[in-house]
C-alpha cells in the first residue's frame, strides 16, 4: 500500500513546486507521456519596467497566433491553498495585435495581489482539442484513493471543464485496480500521465489539468498540489481498500444464478424501477434506508405486481445497500415485469437480453419500463421489439409473449368493480378513513408500529398497484402518439384534465395566504406532507413556521381544461385498439381509464405519506421520551427500534441506541466518501466507476432562461423562486409549496420519465427537466442560470456563475 498521500519521498523526488509557471518550465524537458505547450512568462516588475520589450518578444515568438494570457501568481497552487481561479485567465487573445496583447496582460496583473513578483504567463492557444480535463489523484473532499477524472469530449475548449459550463462526463479509478480495468486506452493514458507526476514531484495529491488534440497529442496545462489533503483522515485509504474487497465478493454473489429467477447476470442501479436515488437518496440515513425497506422493497412491490398478472416472486428483495448506496437489483425487476405464464426458458431470454440492453445503453436507467422492457401491449409493441431485440424469440415464442402481454394489459384497462385499480383506490379510501393515534411513551412506538403496518397493506401496495396502471396508462398515450392516433398537443391538452391533489394544495395554499381560507383547515388536510417522505428530520407542514410567511401568490384565474377527442381521434384510437385486441374498451374508456390511474397515482400516495408521516411523528414522540433526537433517530435501523417492542433493551440509552448512533455516523462517512458507479453491470465498475449521464426528460414544449435557485429539504417556504428556474434533487409531495410560487421552470437532479414530479409539471404546464443526473445538475446549479428548451430537448447553462 503506497504512503499517505500528504507524504513526499525526497529519495524518489525530481522536482520541487514552484509558480505555475516555474513548474511547467521545470517538467518541459523531463515528461514522457504528455508534453507542455510552448510558453514564457515574466514578473510584473519586468512588464512594469521593460513593457515594450516584453511585447516585442512574446509577438517574436509565437508569431500572431491566438494565445492564451494566465495568472502565475506566488500564492497561486501553494501546499495549503490552491487559490484555484482567483485570478484571471484569457483566452483567444489576438496574437497579432500588440494592443490586445497588452490590455490582456494588464487586466491579468490587475487580477492578482500587486506583488511584484508575481508572473503573466503567456501561450498559445491549442487547436483541435479533442478532450480537455481534470485529474484529481484523490477525491477531493475524502481523501479516498480514486484518481477523479472529469473530462469533456464535445465542446472542442479548453476551459469547459474548470469553468463548468459544459456537460462533461466523469469517473472514478481506483488508484490500485489492476490493469485489466482499464479498458479505455484514452483513460489509461491520463492515468499514465498522473503516475508520472506524482513520481516526478515525489506528491500524490494532485490537481492536473490537460488536453488531447486531435491528432492524438497529449498536454499538460497545470499540475499543482491539493490543498485540502491536510484535512484527509490517514486510515481512508486503508478502510476503502479493505472495503472493497468485500463488495466486489458482493457483487460477484449478485450474478450468480438464483433459485426462481431466471436471466443471465445482473445489473445493479440507482434508478429503475423503485428508483432510490428519487426517493431517499444516494447515501440515505439508516432508519429511511430500512422503512423504504420495510414499506416497498422487501416484498411490498412484487406482490403488487403479482396481483395485476405479472410473474409471482419469492423471498425477493428488491433493493440491496452496499456500503450504504442503495442499489435496485435489476434482474429481479425485470423478472417481475414477466407476464405470468410465459415459461422460464422464454422468460431467460427476455430478461437476459433485457440487461444486456440496459448495460449498453445507460442513459436508459431511470426510463426502463419505456426504453428497455415492454411492460404492457401498447401500440408499438411489435415494431419496438423487432428493432430492439431482432432474433431474440422464434415466431411461436414472440406470439406467446405477445399474447401474454395482451391478456395482462386487457385486464389491466378493462373496467369494473374487479380491476385491480378500482380495488387499490378502495384499500386506499379505507386507510383514509382510519383514526391516528397520539399516544406517548413508549406506546407511541406500538403506535408508529401499528401505522405503518395499515400504511403497507392499504396504502403502499394499492399505491404500487395504481403506478403500475399510471405506467400503462402513459404506455399506451404515448404509442398512440407515435402513431399518429394523437399529436403530442392534443396529449398535452388530455394530460391538463387531470386533476390531482397538488392542484387543490396550490389553489387552497393561495386561498389561506390571501386570507380567505383557514390555515387550521389547510393543515388538517395538508399538515402531513413533508419533503423527505422517509426522513424524519424533514419537518412536516403543520410543524414549520414559515409555511405561511409568503405574501399571497398571484395565481392565474384557475380553468377548468376539458378535453374531447375528435371523432377522426376516436376513429385513431378504436382501429388501434382493435389492431392490438384490447378492444375490451374504446377510445373514451381508454382516456378514461388513463385519467383515472395517473390521479390514483398522486392520490393513492398522498394517502399513504399521510399515515406514513403520522408514524415518522410518533417515532419522535417515543424518541423524545428516550432521549433521543430526531437526527439521533435518523441513525437506527428500524428493525432495531421495532425490536424493543418484544426484547425491550437491557441498559442505559446512552450505552444501547446512542451507541448505535455513534457507530452509524461513522458507517455514514465512510459511505459517503465511498465511490461506486450509478450502474453495475460487472466488478470493473467498482474499480473504474463511471458517473453516467443522464438524459433528461424534458416535460412539455416551453422554454426558459434565466437565474436558478437551489432548494433543500430543510429549507424555508420563503425562499424567493418567483419567475426562477427551482433546481431540487427530488421531489416528493411536501415540496409542492413550489407551484405556489409561480417558479420559471423545474430542474431536478433525479427522476423518472413518469415521476410524480414530471406529473405535476405536465399538470401545470410548467417547463421541467426531470433528472438531469450528477453532472448535469451540479453544473447547472455551479453556474446559477440555465436555459431549458423542452421543446428542442436541451439543457445548459448560460454562462459561467
Amino acid at each position: 500500500m503506497p504512503e499517505h498521500p500528504l507524504s513526499t519521498a525526497p529519495a524518489g523526488r525530481i522536482f520541487d513546486f514552484g509558480t505555475k509557471a516555474e513548474t511547467l518550465q521545470t517538467l518541459q524537458a523531463r515528461l514522457q507521456h504528455a508534453s507542455v505547450p510552448d510558453f514564457l512568462y515574466f514578473s510584473l516588475r519586468q512588464w512594469s519596467t521593460d513593457r515594450e520589450a516584453m511585447l516585442t518578444r512574446i509577438m517574436a515568438q509565437f508569431s500572431g497566433v491566438p494565445l492564451v494570457v494566465r495568472s502565475s501568481a506566488l500564492i497561486e497552487d501553494g501546499a495549503r491553498a490552491s487559490m484555484a481561479g482567483a485570478f484571471l485567465s484569457l483566452l483567444d487573445v489576438d496574437g497579432s495585435s500588440r494592443d490586445i496583447i497588452a490590455d490582456a496582460v494588464d487586466r491579468v496583473a490587475r487580477s492578482m495581489t500587486n506583488n511584484p513578483r508575481d508572473q503573466v504567463l503567456v501561450q498559445p492557444m491549442i487547436r483541435d482539442i479533442a478532450v480537455n480535463g481534470v485529474i484529481m489523484t484523490y477525491d477531493m473532499v475524502h481523501g479516498t484513493p480514486y484518481y477523479c477524472i472529469d473530462f469533456d469530449d464535445e465542446s472542442g475548449r479548453t476551459d469547459t471543464v474548470t469553468g463548468g459550463s459544459a456537460i462533461n462526463k466523469g469517473l472514478f479509478v481506483y488508484r490500485h485496480a489492476a490493469p485489466e480495468y482499464l479498458r479505455s486506452p484514452r483513460v489509461a493514458r491520463f492515468i499514465a500521465l498522473a503516475r508520472e507526476l506524482e513520481a516526478l514531484f515525489g506528491c500524490s495529491a494532485l490537481d492536473i489539468e490537460f488536453g488531447l488534440d486531435r491528432a492524438g497529442k497529449l498536454h499538460l496545462f497545470q499540475v499543482r498540489r491539493m490543498a485540502m489533503a491536510a484535512q484527509w483522515h490517514p486510515v481512508t485509504e486503508r478502510r476503502v481498500a479493505r472495503q472493497l474487497a468485500f463488495v466486489e465478493d458482493y457483487v460477484r454473489h449478485c450474478s450468480l444464478a438464483r433459485p426462481g429467477v431466471v436471466g443471465e447476470g445482473t445489473v445493479l442501479a440507482i434508478m429503475p424501477d423503485w428508483n432510490p436515488a428519487e426517493l431517499i437518496g444516494t447515501t440515505p440515513k439508516p432508519l429511511a434506508a430500512s422503512l423504504y425497506r420495510e414499506m416497498i422493497t422487501r416484498s411490498t412491490w412484487h406482490e403488487a405486481r403479482a396481483e395485476m398478472g405479472y410473474r409471482p416472486l419469492a423471498d425477493a428483495e428488491l433493493m440491496v445497500l452496499i456500503n450504504g448506496h442503495p442499489y435496485i437489483d435489476v434482474r429481479l425487476s425485470f423478472n417481475s415485469f414477466l407476464p405470468e405464464g410465459v415459461s422460464d426458458a422464454v422468460g431467460g431470454k427476455l430478461v437476459t437480453a433485457w440487461l444486456r440492453r440496459l448495460a449498453a445503453h445507460p442513459e436508459f436507467h431511470d426510463k426502463v419500463e419505456f426504453d428497455v422492457v415492454p411492460t404492457c401491449l401498447d401500440f408499438c409493441f411489435e415494431e419496438d421489439f423487432a428493432q430492439r431485440y431482432p432474433d431474440l424469440l422464434d415466431a411461436a415464442e414472440f406470439e406467446g409473449y405477445r399474447e401474454a402481454l395482451r391478456k395482462l394489459t386487457r385486464r389491466a384497462i378493462e373496467p369494473g368493480p374487479d380491476s385491480t385499480l378500482t380495488r387499490a383506490l378502495e384499500a386506499a379510501a379505507r386507510l383514509e378513513q382510519l383514526t391516528h393515534p397520539t399516544d406517548s411513551g413508549t406506546q407511541a412506538l406500538a403506535s408508529a408500529s401499528h401505522l405503518l403496518a395499515q400504511c403497507r397493506r392499504l396504502g403502499v401496495r394499492p399505491f404500487a398497484v395504481a403506478a403500475r396502471h399510471a405506467f400503462i396508462a402513459e404506455n399506451l398515450l404515448r404509442s398512440a402518439v407515435r402513431r399518429g392516433a394523437l399529436t403530442q398537443a392534443r396529449l398535452n391538452d388530455f394530460k391538463r384534465t387531470i386533476r390531482t391533489v397538488t392542484a387543490s394544495i396550490v389553489g387552497e395554499y393561495a386561498a389561506v395566504c390571501r386570507g380567505v381560507s383557514s390555515r387550521d383547515a389547510f393543515l388538517a388536510r395538508y399538515g402531513h406532507l413533508r419533503p423527505g417522505t422517509y426522513e424524519i428530520t424533514s419537518l412536516r407542514y403543520d410543524e414549520r413556521d414559515d409555511l405561511f410567511q409568503n405574501e399571497a401568490p398571484v395565481l392565474p384565474d384557475p380553468v377548468e381544461h376539458t378535453f374531447e377527442p375528435t371523432e377522426h381521434e376516436r376513429g385513431a384510437l378504436n382501429a388501434l385498439l382493435r389492431e392490438s385486441g384490447l378492444d375490451v374498451v374504446d377510445a373514451d374508456q381508454l382516456l378514461a381509464y388513463a385519467r383515472t390511474a395517473i390521479a390514483a397515482r398522486e392520490g393513492v400516495k398522498f394517502t399513504f405519506t399521510r399515515t406514513l408521516s403520522d408514524a415518522l411523528s410518533q417515532l419522535v414522540v417515543w424518541g423524545g421520551e428516550m432521549g433521543l433526537s430526531r437526527d439521533d433517530l435518523a441513525y437506527l435501523d428500524w428493525a432495531s427500534i421495532h425490536a424493543s417492542l418484544i426484547q425491550p433493551p437491557m441498559d442505559y440509552v446512552d450505552r444501547h441506541y446512542l451507541a448505535q448512533v455513534a457507530n452509524a455516523r461513522i458507517q455514514m462517512e465512510a459511505a459517503h466518501a465511498f465511490k461506486l458507479a450509478h450502474i453495475i453491470s460487472s466488478v470493473d465498475d467498482i474499480y473504474v466507476a463511471t458517473l453516467n449521464r443522464s438524459v433528461p426528460n424534458f416535460v412539455g414544449t416551453g422554454s426558459v432562461s434565466g437565474a436558478i435557485v437551489e432548494l433543500t429539504a430543510r429549507m424555508s417556504a420563503q425562499a424567493d423562486i418567483e419567475g426562477k428556474i427551482v433546481c431540487i434533487e427530488n421531489a416528493d409531495p411536501g415540496f409542492d409549496w413550489i407551484f405556489t410560487q409561480r417558479p420559471a421552470a423545474l430542474i431536478t437532479r433525479f427522476g423518472g420519465a413518469n415521476s410524480h414530479m414530471a406529473i405535476r409539471c405536465a399538470e401545470f404546464g410548467l417547463p421541467a427537466a426531470i433528472g438531469c443526473g450528477d453532472q448535469l445538475y451540479s453544473r447547472i446549479v455551479a453556474a446559477g442560470t440555465a436555459e431549458l428548451d423542452c421543446g428542442q430537448k436541451s439543457l445548459r447553462t448560460l454562462h459561467e456563475k
